[in-house]
């Protein structure tokens, strides 16, 4: 049986990306849907979108990067067996997302995959899967800024696909989607990808590396142009959503024993990136304000959780 793909391609004023992103997934092999999601786009993205013949989803307001993924997820999850998520300055190789499928349809309890995005226009890598930082947590994404080298060139386990380019098994996304869909909405954008990962492995699913699935990624859509890490150079409110959704990430999947054993570093680490961000910009500290309570509705959750494991184990 021939699976069926769908993919979903979230836009926000993206008219300088799509063309080239949806020519690509027009001949790309095995896809037999595209979506887009448009989030309130105030440039010509809905009319180049609608002018290729696929499908619009036309948003009220920006829901962000996951609250797009789930509006997508939820009009193709009936019809489709597997469900690639694309950033509109993606470009995928013909044979990307029909290898990403092939390999999920070999191994059941594969429910994700991550391919290799390379920087456009240069022969560096983008990202090979998401992992995180063995002493800081932060995200990192394999081989970023890199040459390839050997050993990002050999399929392997990760905990998540970039969010640029994610390939997911319906059946899998569903086993951990909520009511409004399987990402988590409230991240708006940012750690996203990571979390659902962890989701997905937590429930027992793989999330392997495909090495040879290969795309190309232009990254830092948004930014301001200059050196230093995108995440100072993007708005205040893009900014206070990496920090707030990294410690939400955190909340949610930590084991207590980790979380312990690892406070002191985090708290140092995590207050000096603050700290960082509010010297380079005070406007930060007006939107982690405003993202706190998401901060504090995550903590009471875990706590509720955990409560009720006690109760059930004692």
């Amino acid at each position: 049986m021939i699976p069926s793909i769908g993919a979903v391609v979230v836009s926000h004023d993206s008219a300088d990306d799509l063309p080239i992103c949806l020519d690509a997934l027009g001949v790309a092999a095995g896809v037999n849907e595209v979506v887009v999601v448009d989030n309130a786009s105030r440039d010509s993205s809905r009319e180049i979108a609608v002018r290729t013949g696929v499908r619009v989803i036309e948003e009220a307001e920006n829901r962000g990067f996951a609250g797009g993924c789930n509006r997508g997820f939820m009009e193709l999850a009936a019809d489709h067996d597997f469900i690639a998520f694309l950033n509109p300055d993606v470009e995928v190789n013909p044979s990307c997302i029909e290898g990403c499928v092939q390999l999920m349809s070999q191994n059941a309890e594969v429910g994700g995959v991550a391919p290799r995005l390379m920087r456009s226009g240069s022969e560096l890598v983008d990202s090979v899967g998401q992992v995180l930082h063995p002493l800081t947590l932060e995200v990192k994404d394999r081989g970023y800024g890199e040459e390839l080298s050997a050993d990002l060139l050999r399929p392997c386990d990760v905990l998540a696909p970039c969010g640029a380019l994610a390939v997911f098994r319906s059946a899998a996304l569903e086993a951990v989607a909520d009511e409004n869909g399987p990402w988590a909405e409230h991240y708006f954008c940012f750690w996203e990808d990571l979390e659902i990962g962890w989701r997905l492995v937590n429930k027992g699913y793989r999330i392997l590396a495909l090495p040879d699935a290969v795309a190309t990624h232009r990254r830092g859509a948004g930014a301001e142009k200059g050196r230093g890490p995108l995440r100072w150079r993007r708005p205040p409110h893009l900014e206070a959503c990496i920090i707030t959704n990294r410690w939400m990430t955190l909340i949610r999947h930590l084991h207590p024993l980790d979380l312990g054993l690892r406070l002191p570093l985090l708290l140092v680490w995590d207050s000096a990136l603050v700290v960082t961000g509010l010297l380079r910009r005070p406007a930060l500290l007006g939107q982690l304000r405003r993202r706190w309570p998401l901060v504090a509705g995550e903590w009471r959750a875990r706590r509720r959780y955990h409560r009720r494991r006690l109760h059930e184990l004692s």
